[in-house]
């Protein structure tokens, strides 16, 4: 520490130097620090500089001025030296201290050129420039900031923020928008988006259709444009063109699902909504929409069971409160899920509507409850491509985020390469096979073969040949004496599984992790895959023999009731029909459906359910956590998260 002292006495008097102002007048300025500048930090300094900051935590910001003035005087020269400058000064600067602040930066800015975080002091004095009222001069100096703070996007977005407010205040809406987009360029996390985005819409709340009209004329790019299209649309339905200005929001969404200004998109068309006026509204009626007939029938049954508990449930804890299920046939073509739809929202007048169960009825039914305002919690997984819409959430599990989550466990915490997969040749596993090579590219793996078998099959000893052989093809010569993959997904039922296991070893497929669905969830995967499905990993939602509380509780009373195990349909039910109760009793009750569906995107934030935890995307789909469990000595235990 003495190296350090030695120059102490120096520093203390180019700080007395210049906090004094002694600086100016004439008088030539002291040499800066920049030849003995050194960013290594001596302990004492470090825990000098921790100490000031758990004073300031405490509330003790004199005592944390005092600390890190001790390390400036101490250590000067250093890096930390500087950090404790710039903490002093932003001290003064948020306690309206402003001439402090100034000379503790001015000096800062000359004596520490090399500091890493310099920029974030020249950002402070442009702050401070601001707070004294000299708007022209940050402007000026603004720009050279930012080209010099290239690579240190924290500064650049903070320094847009200042700009945007400056121009913002100066009623200079195209300048303002101009340092919206910057910050967007620099803008990476979630939160910093949203920052921005309530700072764009702020700008352009004051715009009106010419304003709006000359920033299309700047030739936005496409990211920013949408933030004009949305005002757009808010002024047309302002001026009483609810239905144009609604349209143009549909649209806008459909194609920018994913945009930061998705969910306000939302909320506006629901608020924008031209429902009919022929429909009524009973807030005791739910409707449900699932298959009552045909093949796919006992799917309707498994799902009326579990929103039936959910409404058992619900009613033991809310006596008070009356809810009727209305349950219609969603059906085997369009024309009857339609008039299912139309039976419940016209006839019956239901708030709100659980279902369809079935792509086909999903399509059919969701741009009705879209134009008419209808939530509508789909038991139908989100087609691909579709874009947000206004009034649905679809429960069903997503493939997509359950296999990416699968092969990310593969990727990061067993550090598998290769992969490949066997699979039905059906719609079911045509798809999952895909969404599996897409995830495996996406997440850094090798993909090195797909094979697919008819079904009902029973001897897979064509389709595993067919496997290993693409797979030596594609094989680095150095691996090709083995199984040329470590991990072999197979997207099909248990049933399936357990015939397929044992036949690998026969065909030179050993060492092999096994990977499945949420189809794996049942407890005979161990009872007949035996010692062949032993290391296998699955991911689900759901998981019936969960040792979470929450599930176990419900396993327990749904056995009770029906003398079986529940599976992910029932599960998914109780959980949908429950997170739409909630949303309907919060706030003293709602007397709307728009209302009913902003409550029930505020309930899938942050819902607990026996399905997992939720959560709500930025485009306002609902998603969730896939959990990862794994075979290991004849039990299923979870190994993720």
């Amino acid at each position: 520490m003495g190296n350090y002292k030695k120059g102490g006495w120096l520093f203390c008097l180019l700080v007395l130097t210049l906090l004094s102002g002694c600086a100016g007048g004439g008088k030539q300025a002291p040499s800066n620090l920049s030849a003995s500048f050194t960013t290594v930090t001596p302990p004492d300094a470090a825990r000098l500089y921790q100490r000031g900051e758990d004073s300031f935590k405490d509330g003790d910001t004199h005592g944390a001025v005092r600390l890190w003035n001790r390390v400036t005087h101490e250590f000067p020269g250093t890096a930390i030296a500087a950090k404790s400058m710039n903490r002093i000064a932003e001290v003064y600067l948020a306690a309206g201290q402003l001439d402090l602040a100034a000379r503790y930066l001015d000096y800062l800015v000359y004596q520490y050129p090399k500091w890493n975080g310099i920029y974030g002091a020249r950002l402070n004095q442009l702050k401070l420039l601001a707070r004294l009222g000299k708007q022209k001069e940050v402007r000026k100096k603004a720009q050279k900031l930012w080209l010099d703070a290239e690579g240190h996007p924290n500064v650049r977005l903070g320094l847009a923020e200042l700009m945007i407010g400056i121009y913002d205040a100066g009623n200079d809406t195209e300048e303002a928008f101009n340092w919206c987009a910057s910050g967007f360029s620099e803008a990476k996390t979630s939160q910093q988006k949203r920052v921005l985005t309530d700072l764009t819409k702020r700008t352009l709340a004051k715009a009106d259709t010419g304003d709006i009209h000359k920033l299309y004329k700047s030739k936005p790019s496409d990211f920013m444009k949408v933030f004009l299209d949305f005002r757009n649309a808010q002024l047309l339905i302002a001026k009483g063109h609810k239905e144009e200005g609604t349209g143009l929001l549909k649209q806008l969404l459909a194609q920018n699902p994913d945009h930061p200004l998705a969910e306000d998109m939302r909320a506006a068309i629901r608020g924008g909504s031209v429902v009919e006026t022929n429909i009524g509204l009973n807030p005791d009626r739910i409707g449900v929409m699932v298959p009552l007939k045909g093949p796919n029938a006992v799917y309707g049954d498994m799902v009326i069971r579990g929103l039936n508990m959910a409404l058992s449930d619900w009613k033991a804890t809310h006596p008070d409160e009356k809810v009727t299920l209305d349950i219609k046939d969603a059906g085997l073509d369009p024309d009857t899920a339609v008039r299912s739809y139309n039976e419940l929202v016209k006839d019956d007048s239901v708030m709100a509507i659980v279902g369809p169960l079935g792509a086909q009825a999903n399509r059919s039914v969701i741009p009705l409850a879209d134009s008419e305002g209808v939530p509508l919690l789909s038991l139908t997984q989100k087609e691909k491509g579709a874009g947000s819409d206004a009034f649905v959430l679809h429960a069903f599990i997503d493939s997509r985020d359950l296999v990416n989550a699968l092969v990310r466990y593969c990727r990061d915490q067993l550090h598998y390469k290769r992969f490949a997969c066997l699979y039905p040749d059906d719609r079911y596993g045509q798809k999952l096979a895909k969404i599996f090579a897409e995830s495996v590219q996406k997440n850094g793996g090798q993909m090195m073969a797909s094979a697919s078998y008819m079904e009902k099959s029973t001897d897979f000893t064509a389709p595993l040949h067919q496997l290993n052989e693409i797979a030596k093809k594609n094989a680095p010569l150095s691996d090709i004496t083995g199984t040329p993959f470590e991990a072999l997904f197979i997207p099909d039922e248990v049933s399936v599984v357990s015939l397929i296991a044992p036949q690998l070893p026969y065909n030179n497929i050993v060492g092999v992790t096994l990977l499945g669905t949420n189809l794996w969830s049942e407890p005979s995967l161990v009872r007949s895959g035996g010692v062949y499905v032993d290391h296998a990993l699955f991911a689900t939602a759901f998981y019936p023999q969960s040792t979470n509380p929450k599930v176990q509780a419900f396993e327990k009373e749904y056995t009770g009731l029906y003398n079986a195990a529940p599976t992910y349909l029932e599960a998914q039910a109780y959980d949908a029909l429950t997170m739409l109760l909630m949303a309907r009793s919060a706030d003293g009750g709602v007397s709307s459906r728009n209302a009913l569906f902003n409550n029930l995107i505020e309930q899938a934030k942050d819902f607990h359910g026996v399905t997992g935890r939720y959560t709500v995307s930025q485009g306002g789909d609902l998603q969730r956590q896939y959990s990862i469990f794994q075979v290991k000595k004849g039990t299923v235990q979870k190994v993720y998260p």
